[in-house]
């Protein structure tokens, strides 16, 4: 079995060139055809969506979201409500965020899909995003290992100086 799911944005300036790496709804849907064949050459009646949950994780860009956020924000409440839910250290930008996303976006800020399609860091970088995979059933902490070797698919960062 082979798999040729890496595709590159590349930007060669002078005499370096770097290639990142981006996860995208392609990749989230690539991930799940190569499960869902998986799984039909092994006679399952399953699907890739019965199994597990395939998304796009944006924790990476968060921190810098929120970031844009407090230094455009005009809405004393909304930065009131991040700082709230913020202060519960359990838990993660995402839940920070997904507590707080209806009120971000009333107050015309973008999602955080929005802003990762339209991210720009003033340095010609690209956003950082992976794919999660995560079972719907339990399993053991060595099979959510090998499960995330499946993101190894399509994380790539390289530098070349040269």
């Amino acid at each position: 079995m082979k798999f040729y799911l890496q595709s590159f944005n590349d930007i060669v300036t002078n005499s370096s060139m770097e290639v990142y790496q981006e996860a995208t709804d392609y990749t989230v849907s690539s991930i799940k055809k190569i499960i869902d064949t998986i799984l039909k050459i092994a006679q399952s009646d399953k699907k890739c969506d019965d199994l597990f949950d395939v998304f796009i994780d944006y924790d990476n860009m968060l921190e810098e979201y929120f970031e844009e956020i407090e230094g455009n924000c005009k809405d004393e409440g909304l930065k009131h409500l991040i700082d709230e839910v913020s202060k519960d250290r359990d838990l993660t930008l995402t839940e920070v965020y997904n507590k707080c996303a209806d009120a971000i976006i009333s107050s015309g800020f973008p999602t955080i899909e929005q802003y990762v399609e339209t991210y720009d860091d003033g340095w010609g970088g690209y956003p950082r995003t992976e794919v999660k995979i995560i079972p719907k059933g339990s399993c053991t902490k060595e099979e959510l290992e090998i499960l995330d070797r499946i993101n190894s698919l399509f994380n790539i960062e390289a530098q070349y100086d040269g």
